[in-house]
């Protein structure tokens, strides 16, 4: 009907109220139907109010729904060619019924938050294809006017089928529709409404259509009893969530709201704030309190018993009585004792004070607030910070999520909402409007648009180069996968470059982009290092990527995936090279064994073997015997067996990276993949020396740093701007850092300080290749030169938070605690988030116990 299409909201609301789909509402006959559904399965449904058939629910991970089980047909009691009846058939109760005490149980508990529930996938039977392809065809009429949006709010729209028409991270396809995970009751009503209706409406349209194909009853009737089941597997699953988490939350809730009133000056810290213990000196945030009760602690020790028989003895003692009878005369200090804290600790402080535990619940009396800003930004184990806190206010403290500000509503941090627009924000002294920080925002993903749109032509440039090559080899266009890949990436960099939509914040956005030109930037770089180092050693390689080996001395079999000209660690001490000379001169491979040679060899699986090139031989029998099992299989993508030659290839990737012949295509990656590194360093020096060329610059970068309210954002700035110090116009130099960089990551510190010293000769204004020599003089203990070239560093680039930390690693080392205290500051101010927050707390404590040493051990000059 022409008019569906044109008003759909109208239409679709006019239909609502039809009695084969019926809808949650406050008249009289919702209330009749619920009363007659009531007496028609009276037991069933009081067994899961009671939550009696909790037990029969299979244990799943998480607290997923089958939420598709709300499925509903009316196919079965339809006949070719019946009229719509006026009254719902028998048949429908029940589906009815589960319908709307799902409703039910989404209104009793709408104020309670829970965690994210898992997307929702739904394909046929459990929905009809019919209703999909129906939902699918409006969708694309809604979406050509601008209309459906990720935005909307089902809370002001009574109809059910607008949350699956408007929500555009709905996935609708013709044997598929795929939720997005729920994040609130609201969402999984929205789920729910649209379910029943996708089935609701299948059954109306084919009943009217009278199509008798789809109207087998003993079909749908197994179809219908099979939504039936899953639909009380799901009031379980509900019922089940409030038993275990919403109702104690609830119950939780008010106990805190009561202990606030009551011993509102005893407790003394709030959930998001940061505290410090008094003897360990470590840090944490709070993430939840408790007030020991009493007349529950006499009961626990009442109901305790005393001997291996059932009778019980009463443990109350005389000072239990007196302290009942004082009641409120009991002294402060006894009052603090009984709250206790639930704390993440600081993995950093964890890790210095040589404490294993990440969580800890102490009491109050042993912990004192955290008054300096610089030691506000806690670093959690397994990034726990992000569970319990949205983020971090630059006013020093944690904001804590829903579900927390729910549990804690009167704690100080609870509820706390972003700063407007007008509102300053302060920091390292300083303050900004918010507008002022967007503006920045915006600046800095246009700036990363801009450098997308300039690496697009050399992309352009080499696909030209391959039309030409493609019609003189015929059309082979496999080398190419690589460029094409990179092109996508390009894509992805301009795209999230753009500005925000409205259903995205503006710093996401800005964080986003700065992810994926970070990445991209790492990603160009390390082709082209592997691919020079890879390219200068290949003539001492004798096993190419891809070829079964079997180990000379083990007899295992396994594949080639990685080869080092040299091992990345010590291996002089390894048992299986006592007859090798020099191994650590030696190439070594990265062998993916065999699992069942692996298990006759080592009695067990093995994923990964790093082998000596010494120890390893052809195996001549791979044709014969096929493929090599593994304990976990290869990726697909990037390796693919062929039985003609008996090894595994390589992608296009993988074999530039190791300088394997790429054909005719060689010459135009290498010319590509230059040309992008070329402008990407043309474009990040221009941000380090705050060129007028449309892009950001380094005090945009600051700001965001100094603003950033996560650890997970502030790492992405701070990495950045490590690359844009790196950056140089020499690609020679650039090259060699790149090489004295992995050498001292892989231990050979003596080989990485002969490098540094290198470049340094060559252009002693590189400042990073300084920054870098101070490192590996501190890691030989050699403090003084390392401290002469941090400072060499800081002079190049005053704001260099890398040489400031350096400074006080130093200084500290030495005893020096003021020194230390003063470089650690400096380099907090620049860089919040850093590591080095947890050295300043040990300095500040130090400072106060030791005696100040007056002498370095070393003679300054």
């Amino acid at each position: 009907n022409k008019s569906i299409w044109e008003k759909p909201n109208q239409v679709l609301t006019t239909c609502s109220h039809s009695q084969d789909s019926p809808i949650e509402s406050k008249s009289t006959s919702e209330s009749r139907a619920e009363t007659s559904t009531m007496t028609f399965i009276p037991r069933t449904i009081n067994l899961f109010s009671s939550g009696m058939l909790l037990r029969h629910m299979q244990r799943v991970e998480g607290r997923f729904i089958n939420l598709w089980a709300l499925s509903y047909s009316s196919q079965s009691s339809l006949n070719e060619g019946a009229s719509r009846p006026t009254v719902p058939s028998h048949s429908n109760r029940v589906p009815k019924t589960l319908y709307r005490q799902l409703l039910k149980w989404c209104r009793d508990y709408k104020d309670i938050p829970f965690d994210p529930m898992p997307p929702v996938t739904l394909s046929p039977p459990l929905v009809s294809p019919l209703a999909l392809k129906r939902l699918r065809g409006m969708r694309a009429l809604l979406d050509r006017s601008d209309a459906i949006d990720s935005t909307c709010e089902i809370r002001d729209h009574g109809h059910p089928a607008h949350y699956a028409l408007y929500n555009q991270d709905i996935d609708v396809r013709d044997n598929m529709i795929v939720f997005p995970e729920i994040k609130d009751t609201s969402e999984l009503k929205g789920v729910i409404r649209s379910i029943y209706w996708l089935n609701n409406e299948s059954a109306i349209a084919e009943r009217e259509r009278g199509d008798v194909d789809n109207v087998d009853g003993e079909h749908n009737a197994i179809h219908q009893k099979e939504r039936i089941s899953l639909a009380f597997d799901a009031i379980k699953s509900c019922n089940q969530l409030s038993s275990t988490e919403l109702d104690n939350r609830a119950k939780k809730r008010q106990q805190s709201i009561d202990a606030r009133e009551i011993m509102s000056p005893v407790i003394n810290y709030h959930v998001g704030q940061i505290v410090q213990h008094k003897l360990n000196k470590w840090r944490g945030v709070v993430v939840g309190w408790n007030v020991e009760d009493d007349n529950r602690i006499e009961e626990a020790n009442q109901n305790r018993l005393t001997s291996l028989t059932t009778k019980q003895y009463p443990l109350k003692s005389e000072v239990c009585k007196d302290e009942r009878v004082l009641g409120d005369s009991l002294t402060k200090e006894k009052k603090d004792s009984k709250v206790k804290y639930t704390l993440l600790l600081d993995k950093n402080d964890a890790t210095i004070m040589h404490t294993s535990k990440y969580v800890s619940l102490e009491l109050q009396d042993d912990l004192i607030a955290v008054e300096d800003p610089f030691l506000r930004r806690i670093h959690s184990h397994s990034n726990l910070i992000s569970k319990y806190f949205d983020r971090f206010d630059v006013k020093g403290y944690f904001v804590p999520n829903k579900i927390l500000s729910y549990v804690y509503p009167s704690d100080r941090f609870s509820g706390s909402v972003e700063a407007s627009n007008e509102d300053p924000i302060a920091f390292s002294g300083k303050s900004i409007r918010k507008h002022e920080l967007d503006d920045t925002c915006l600046r800095v993903a246009d700036g990363v648009h801009e450098i997308g749109s300039k690496l697009l032509p050399i992309i352009s440039i080499a696909e030209q180069q391959q039309k030409k090559n493609d019609i003189g080899n015929g059309g082979n266009e496999s080398y190419m996968s690589l460029i094409n890949a990179l092109a996508s990436d390009i894509q992805s960099i301009i795209k999230d470059g753009n500005s925000p939509k409205k259903s995205q914040t503006i710093s996401s956005t800005t964080t986003s982009s700065l992810v994926k030109l970070y990445n991209f930037h790492l990603k160009i770089g390390s082709l082209l290092w592997t691919h020079k180092i890879h390219g200068e050693n290949k003539q001492r390689i004798e096993f190419s990527l891809g070829e079964v080996v079997k180990h000379k001395i083990y007899g295992y079999r396994g594949v080639v995936v990685a080869w080092d000209p040299t091992p990345f660690t010590d291996v002089s001490n390894w048992d299986g090279l006592r007859d090798v000379e020099n191994a650590n001169e030696k190439p070594f491979y990265h062998i993916r064994p065999d699992v069942n040679d692996c298990i006759r060899t080592f009695g067990g699986p093995r994923n990964f073997r790093y082998v000596c090139q010494e120890n390893l031989e052809r195996w001549e029998s791979c044709r014969n015997y096929g493929e090599v099992e593994f304990e976990t299989e290869l990726d697909s993508a990037q390796w693919r067996w062929d039985p003609d030659s008996g090894k595994y290839l390589p992608s296009e990737e993988i074999k530039f990276m190791y300088a394997e012949e790429l054909g005719d295509g060689e010459e135009i990656m290498v010319s590509c993949i230059e040309g992008l590194r070329e402008v990407l360093a043309g474009c990040l020096l221009g941000v380090r020396e705050n060129r007028d060329n449309g892009l950001f610059s380094m005090d945009d970068l600051f700001l965001l740093l100094k603003t950033a309210e996560s650890l997970e954002d502030a790492t992405v700035v701070q990495d950045l701007m490590k690359e844009i110090w790196k950056e140089t116009h020499n690609k020679k130099l650039r090259y060699q850092l790149d090489s004295g960089i992995s050498d001292l990551l892989e231990g050979k510190n003596e080989r990485a300080l002969n490098t540094f010293t290198s470049i340094i000769q060559s252009d002693p204004s590189y400042g990073e290749a300084w920054n870098k020599k101070a490192t590996v003089h501190y890691m030989n203990g050699d403090m003084k030169e390392s401290l002469v070239a941090a400072e060499k560093a800081l002079e190049l680039d005053p704001r260099n938070f890398q040489a400031l930390a350096g400074i006080g690693l130093v200084e500290m080392d030495t005893y020096r605690w003021e020194q230390a205290i003063d470089a650690f500051r400096k380099s907090l101010e620049l860089n919040p988030w850093s590591m080095v927050s947890a050295r300043l707390s040990v300095c500040l404590n130090r400072n106060k116990d030791l005696p100040k040493q007056s002498e370095w051990p070393w003679n300054r000059e």
